[in-house]
């Protein structure tokens, strides 16, 4: 702090008094005198003669740079080699300046520019500061993450209410924390041109350590997963790799314990329905409720069930139960029959009574295969209702007359 406050007071001694730098070395090379018999440029100038030793001087009054007015006009009686022959005392050790040439440096040398002198340098990266938003569209045009993301596909808006990652997008840089994950994402095999997709149904893989996803992917090899499958199980459900190993153990032991299933069995059921496996286990016990009690389904059925058709254990129970009960009891369907193709009952019951309803006014609901006219259960449900009526025209020998076209009216109008 002192050697600064040394330096300040050689400085403005120097544009006061216009102190040569000759003169200012010698005082930095001896603080405590000045050789008398040196030759001085400008000894003639009365402000030279003033006492310099006031400026070092640091027990002075005057020490943080405050200078009397008395010494700003020295008496012209007094010579200037007295001032310079005159010891100087100071309490500290002042260490030698050997920067004292820079002192030529003075704002005369520095040009302004005038408000309408032509500029050159490129100013374009300067604008106003990023204000507070309520989208990501603004940071647009300044974020190179959000720009190759969104050449990627990846639907971000559908994510804007979710500050804390949107905040850790803005932040992030491409190429050093998002990039990796896209690499591992295709070693595993994912295609590029689901990466799109895939962020857009789980953007929060990017704050998953990249070793936890080495270890769940080396997991399902150790369980005899092969390449095709894990692929199939990351396309359908991307959030998959946000759940730990130790969580997926564990949801795979029940779904073999509680269903009698083996090592293929419970790989086919992963790799069919993985969402799954990681599915809230109260809607799963309350689904397996509803099927065993109140459908009357026993265990090996219930196992078919789940190996035919696992989305029935993700279905809402009174969704499930309200079809069964129609297909059972209103259109006369046996436990074998539906076992034989379960889809029948993730359908709405709405739509199967308007449509089983069009083909008993048309004497066409027979859902027996071993009987003719048969009607399968896919072609009952699937496809919509104008479709359906097609594909009915067409194996229908009765279409066109006024009873078929009077059905097909009750159906559209639902």
């Amino acid at each position: 702090m002192w050697c600064t406050r040394y330096y300040a007071r050689i400085r403005s001694a120097k544009q006061i008094f216009n102190i040569k730098n000759s003169v200012l070395r010698c005082l930095s090379e001896n603080a405590n005198c000045v050789n008398s018999n040196e030759k001085v440029e400008d000894v003639n100038n009365p402000a030279i003669c003033h006492d310099l030793s006031s400026l070092t001087n640091a027990s002075h009054p005057d020490e943080r740079g405050y200078v009397e007015e008395s010494r700003l006009n020295p008496s012209p009686d007094t010579t200037c080699m007295q001032h310079l022959q005159k010891p100087q005392t100071n309490s500290y050790n002042l260490m030698p300046i050997t920067f004292v040439d820079d002192l030529n440096i003075c704002d005369e040398d520095i040009k302004v520019p005038r408000a309408l002198d032509p500029c050159n340098e490129d100013v374009s990266y300067i604008g106003p500061a990023q204000l507070p938003s309520y989208n990501i569209a603004k940071y647009a045009n300044s974020s190179r993450t959000i720009q190759e993301l969104i050449k990627l596909g990846v639907e971000l808006y559908k994510h804007e209410s979710d500050v804390e990652l949107m905040e850790f997008l803005l932040g992030a840089d491409f190429q050093k924390d998002l990039f990796p994950y896209i690499r591992f994402l295709h070693d595993c095999g994912v295609p590029a041109d689901y990466f799109g997709q895939f962020f857009t149904k789980n953007p929060y893989i990017f704050k998953q350590d990249m070793d936890d996803l080495h270890t769940r992917i080396r997991y399902l090899r150790f369980h005899q997963f092969d390449i095709k499958m894990i692929k199939m199980i990351l396309c359908k459900y991307p959030k998959w790799l946000n759940y730990s190993t130790k969580f997926i153990d564990t949801r795979l032991g029940y779904f073999q314990h509680d269903f009698k299933l083996n090592g293929q069995e419970v790989r086919k059921v992963t790799v069919s329905k993985p969402k799954l496996i990681t599915y809230k286990m109260s809607k799963i016990n309350e689904n397996t409720f509803a099927i065993k009690e109140e459908m009357g389904f026993d265990e090996k059925e219930t196992k078919t069930l789940l190996l035919k058709l696992p989305d029935l254990w993700i279905k809402s129970r009174k969704n499930i139960v309200n079809t069964f009960d129609y297909a059972h009891n209103e259109m006369m369907l046996s436990h074998a029959q539906i076992l034989c193709d379960p889809c029948i009952l993730v359908c709405r019951k709405s739509r199967l009574e308007h449509r089983h309803t069009f083909l008993k006014k048309l004497g066409r609901a027979q859902y027996d295969p071993t009987e003719p006219l048969y009607v399968s259960f896919k072609s009952l449900i699937c496809g919509t209702d104008v479709e359906f009526l097609i594909v009915a025209e067409l194996n229908d020998h009765h279409a066109g007359c006024d009873q078929w076209n009077a059905a097909a009216k009750n159906l559209l109008l639902g």
